[in-house]
């Protein structure tokens, strides 16, 4: 049964990460390309909703899916080679 909890932990924190992650990231990005591109205060709020309804579903998936392919290849990338003595 441990392991089975841990099984859960583990599915909760990714999920967590991959939530927070994208949330921040979809707020950065929506702002940015909001302020770059300079939309009027009057529509900004409702812009800025918009963008990150349609965006978040995206990234967030995204993040889940690609994620640990990632870090996989950074760990490839980055492996130690055994120090010879």
């Amino acid at each position: 049964m441990v392991n089975s909890s841990n099984k859960r932990v583990a599915l909760k924190r990714k999920l967590l990460f991959a939530l927070l992650m994208s949330l921040v990231t979809v707020n950065i990005v929506s702002l940015s390309i909001l302020l770059i591109n300079h939309v009027p205060t009057v529509v900004f709020f409702e812009k800025w909703l918009t963008s990150i309804s349609v965006a978040w579903p995206i990234v967030f998936i995204s993040i889940l899916l690609i994620a640990p392919w990632l870090l996989r290849l950074t760990e490839w990338i980055v492996q130690e080679t055994p120090s010879q003595t």
